[in-house]
């Protein structure tokens, strides 16, 4: 059998079949083909590269050309008028080659940068310089074979595709190139090498044109090399000179063309490349770009120094998967949770035993070493020593750590009178040996100071500054570390019970060093969407998918946790803007969130009683209330969903407050509800308000204290304006108050003050006939001490003609009940005599009085204007205010002692002593 053998090498077949394919490896391997010397080439770079090189020829031929016209002493204008000008030498090809016509419009060589030219020396003898300092004259015409003539507009095509030349030599970028769905080839990461000659890279080449500038030898070169259906002839040669990312693989050093598989179905890649990309390409989407690029570009953007993960999103269903029991607990790694034994229960309660004492007082040994110098004067750390001991503090005075008999009485004092007014602790699965350490401290704090004695409130003093900055340097880290879900709630709750133990004692100066860490703390939650439960689906459906009661409980509670501690940071943000009289931080009517469910069934001590609780009709689940949530008339809220709902009407109240401040006259202030009658965002909060007397506050008070001490004070606020009163007590000096006492003096004759002055006693009643179980948060402290303003002053600015009470006057009591339902709007509305309203409006005594005025007393008192009465109840309010909880808000009742000019309160506002 006669042996084929192939045309392009020595190598012999059996088979013609063979023979063709052995040919066609050879077009893959070298498809490039030389138009001048017909030499062929594997990549496209080197032919550049060697085109480049028969361009140099030719120009240097033509610069010998030139200095043999010049030494034969020829003009220049017989040069260029002269048709017939060749070149004598020969080509790289053996057959003459013309000097190639100098055409600007045509020459690819007929231009070079202007800062690369340098004036030429006429006497030169030296035939062979370098291009680079030679400078070619326009003038010269000259004839192109058609050898050369292809030459130049194959390089004429190069120029459209080459890097502009004044950039330093790159490969052409695949994100440059505008591509159709039929061509998704990529540039490996090794961009094109520099040309032979370094002097060729000065040249500069015709600029980039319409594609119909293009040679068209070249476009049918190109396509007999790549056809292609739909390609024009600058996709073609943009694809042949400089082929993309995945044409050429690098293995081990070594390059090897892969085609296309548009033009190549045999399959030369990778399994993993032949994956179809969601463009259709045989290549993947990141592929065709190399990996540097994105590195070069992500050097252009600052480094990201703010997480953008938000908790909201996902928090339900990451408070469901959480491995913790109780979401405030803080298990190490590799470390088994294990239960109290009811040994530990009758040793500590709460499990707070000497090891725990031990590492309370190593954390705050540890932080007071980098607290800053300003707050070591007030720092228990700066002296503690590590026996338990302190040396002497700066005043002289020394302190020991308290033992752990006396953590585990404050822990518990904590539980009991504070933690029902903000019951973020789940106390059947809380663990003191469990909880991180600033958690606890914070706790322990709150018990000491509610515990009241002279040791206990010294230790608070000292140790408050060291906690603050712990927990301050928490909260600040959230939003540059990545920290699991739970562990930013655990941070975001211990800061709102530091922010707490600064309120509950009204010191300025401990409120004034929580002012950064309040800022702080609603900021971390606004970005971490805490208040848009909308962003979330409600977690329900996660619940109801735990079929283990047990484990769907710990997952409940732990839900729970959560919206209790986010209806805390509104608390305290209502807290904070009322005693800073500043706007609050949070954007109330962007505010959706979800409310606790009841208080008992948040505190059932097993899931047993947890789910007969459930079967008796407790609710587990909540519906999402907004601040313009309408509650249906006669319908009874929930008094957890009643206090969240009163908050964020609250919230809304003193954004108005601060935002209408300088809209309208000084007497439509003092009326803050005419003010919101004329502004769309605030002129629902009116009704809203008024119409929650229907359905959750009534004559017997069977809602929630606190939550019914809040509804007055939110209906007192739409009468009066508290900054006016403030000013009037003295807040801003003697000048502020001359004047706010007038603007008071006329806003006691209208009905809008007599309403709020109704209001006020109420709050006075409420918290002076509560029960002993009825445990009093910081927000009805506030409330009070705002009542004792309005009450105070509004007797002290009555005129001395106004009717008292007699034997045959209509004089009211103040502190008689109401039926709301029949007050209505009186007194917050124009003319409000509508028989036809849903509340209606009644004519009894109280109406009467918010009309048109009349004597009044107060506990049987008649009250009459004057100092002397104003004096009177404001020493009430005081007296009231600092036997009700068991913390003492020191500020408020200095100030109503201040007023009422009670020489008996001589310490100071801010006095350590107990």
């Amino acid at each position: 059998m006669a042996l084929k053998q192939c045309s392009l090498c020595d190598r012999k077949f059996t088979k013609l079949e063979h023979v063709k394919r052995h040919e066609r490896s050879h077009t893959r391997e070298r498809p490039y083909e030389c138009p001048t010397c017909k030499k062929h080439f594997s990549r496209s770079d080197v032919l550049f590269r060697h085109c480049k090189g028969h361009a140099q020829n030719a120009l240097n031929r033509q610069q010998q050309n030139q200095q043999q016209h010049q030494l034969n002493g020829k003009k220049s204008d017989e040069n260029q008028n002269h048709p017939n000008a060749q070149q004598t030498e020969a080509g790289p090809n053996g057959a003459p080659t013309p000097q190639l016509q100098h055409d600007q419009s045509l020459s690819p060589l007929s231009r070079r940068r202007s800062s690369q030219q340098i004036p030429q020396n006429e006497n030169q003898q030296n035939t062979n310089r370098s291009p680079s300092i030679h400078v070619r004259r326009p003038s010269i015409t000259q004839h192109a074979s058609p050898s050369d003539s292809r030459l130049e507009a194959l390089i004429n095509a190069a120029a459209h595709l080459e890097p502009p030349s004044d950039v330093p030599w790159r490969s052409p970028s695949p994100i440059n190139i505008g591509t159709d769905n039929d061509r998704f080839l990529t540039r490996a990461q090794d961009s094109m090498p520099p040309p032979i000659d370094p002097a060729m890279d000065m040249l500069s080449f015709s600029p980039a044109g319409h594609v119909s500038s293009l040679d068209q030898w070249a476009f049918e070169l190109v396509q007999s090399n790549h056809p292609m259906p739909n390609r024009t002839p600058a996709d073609a040669l943009q694809t042949w000179l400089f082929p993309l990312d995945n044409d050429i693989l690098a293995t081990n050093g070594s390059h090897h063309m892969a085609i296309d598989s548009h033009f190549d179905h045999d399959g030369f890649r990778h399994p993993a490349e032949n994956q179809a990309s969601p463009s259709g390409s045989s290549a993947s989407i990141a592929s065709r770009i190399p990996r540097e690029r994105f590195a070069r570009v992500e050097s252009c953007w600052p480094s990201r120094n703010r997480k953008s993960t938000r908790l909201m999103p996902t928090l339900w269903q990451n408070l469901v998967l959480c491995e913790s029991t109780n979401i405030l607990s803080e298990i190490g790694p590799g470390v088994i949770e294990t239960p109290i034994s009811e040994r530990e229960r009758r040793n500590s309660r709460w499990g707070l035993d000497d090891e725990c004492r031990d590492m309370l007082q190593g954390a705050l040994n540890n932080a007071s070493q980098a607290l800053p110098s300003v707050f070591r004067a007030e720092s228990y750390g700066d002296t503690a020593s590590s026996s338990g001991d302190a040396g002497a503090s700066p005043g002289g005075e020394g302190i020991q750590f308290p033992p752990a008999e006396i953590l585990d009485i404050a822990l518990e004092m904590y539980l009991y009178y504070f933690h029902p007014t903000l019951p973020i602790i789940h106390i059947p699965t809380f663990s003191a040996k469990n909880a991180p350490r600033t958690l606890l401290l914070s706790m322990c704090l709150i018990g000491l100071n509610i515990l009241g004695t002279a040791g206990a409130s010294k230790f608070v003093s000292k140790t408050f500054p060291t906690v603050l900055q712990m927990v301050l340097s928490e909260l600040q880290s959230v939003s540059t570390r990545d920290y699991p879900p739970e562990k930013q709630l655990r941070i975001i709750a211990t800061a709102l019970l530091t922010l707490n133990l600064a309120s509950i004692t009204g010191r300025k100066s401990r409120i004034a060093h929580s002012e950064k860490l309040y800022a702080e703390l609603i900021s971390t939650a606004q970005n971490h969407g805490l208040f848009s439960a909308n962003e979330s689906p409600p977690p329900d459906s996660l619940l109801d998918e735990i079929m283990d009661i047990d484990a769907r409980w710990k997952a409940w509670s732990r839900i729970e946790c959560v919206k209790r501690t986010i209806v805390g940071l509104l608390e305290a943000d209502c807290w904070y803007a009322a005693y800073l009289s500043a706007s609050p931080m949070i954007r109330p009517e962007t505010v959706q969130i979800l409310p606790p469910s009841e208080y008992n069934l948040y505190h059932a001590n097993s899931p047993t009683k947890w789910f007969h609780l459930i079967q008796r009709g407790s609710r587990i689940h909540t519906n999402r209330i907004t601040p313009s949530y309408l509650p249906t008339p006669g319908l009874k809220l929930e008094s957890t969903s009643f206090r969240s709902l009163l908050t964020l009407l609250l919230l809304r109240a003193y954004e108005a407050n601060d935002r209408l401040a300088n809209a309208n006259s000084p007497q439509k202030h003092m009326e803050p509800w005419r003010v919101y009658s004329e502004d769309p965002r605030s002129r629902e909060l009116i009704p809203l308000l008024v119409n929650l007397s229907s359905s959750s506050i009534d004559a017997l008070r069977t809602a929630d204290l606190n939550s019914a001490v809040l509804w007055h004070a939110s209906c007192m606020m739409l009468g009066c304006n508290i900054r006016f009163f403030e000013l009037a007590a003295g807040r801003a000096g003697p000048g502020p108050a001359v004047a706010a006492l007038e603007d008071i003096s006329a806003w006691s004759q209208t009905p809008s003050a007599r309403r709020s002055v109704l209001h006020a006693a109420h709050i006075f009643k409420l918290l002076f006939d509560r029960k002993v179980s009825d445990i009093v948060n910081p927000h009805s402290v506030l409330s009070l001490f705002q009542a004792a303003l309005v009450l105070g002053l509004y007797i002290f600015t009555l005129p001395t003609t106004a009717p008292s009470c007699g034997i045959e006057n209509n004089c009211i009591e103040l502190l008689d009940l109401v039926d709301w339902t029949c007050v209505g709007h009186v007194g917050l509305m124009e003319n409000p005599t509508a028989p036809t309203t849903p509340l209606g409006f009644g004519d009894g005594s109280v109406v009467n009085f918010i009309r048109n005025g009349g004597a009044f007393s107060i506990t049987g008192i008649a009250m009459e204007g004057g100092y002397l009465a104003a004096r009177r109840t404001l020493l009430h309010c005081a007296d009231l205010m600092d036997g009700m909880g068991r913390w003492k808000s020191r500020t408020f009742s200095q100030i109503l002692h201040i007023m009422s000019d009670d020489l008996t309160e001589t310490d100071g506002p801010d006095s350590d002593e107990a």
